[in-house]
């Protein structure tokens, strides 16, 4: 059996597919302390006109140690625009 274990993306890149494909079962690690600036509620795409845009879900103030669970989106921006 072939277990795969990642923590959770925004925009997951495809090689996070290609492990879900591979793997007999998939666990979600939501678990450990979020990392601020880091990939969980952003990514990068590139722009028409070159270089890269940062997309970013915004969330909601949390305690420094929170755990990737205990993040929650800050719906009172409109960001999904």
């Amino acid at each position: 059996m072939i277990v795969g274990i990642m923590q959770p993306y925004f925009f997951p890149y495809t090689g996070y597919f290609d492990l879900i494909n591979y793997a007999d079962t998939w666990i979600v690690f939501d678990s450990p302390q979020y990392i601020r600036h880091g990939w969980i509620n952003r990514n990068r795409i590139l722009k028409p006109s070159g270089g890269w845009q940062y997309i970013v879900v915004p969330i909601k103030k949390h305690a420094r140690n929170a755990a990737i669970l205990d993040i929650r989106i800050n719906d009172d921006i409109d960001w999904r625009k």
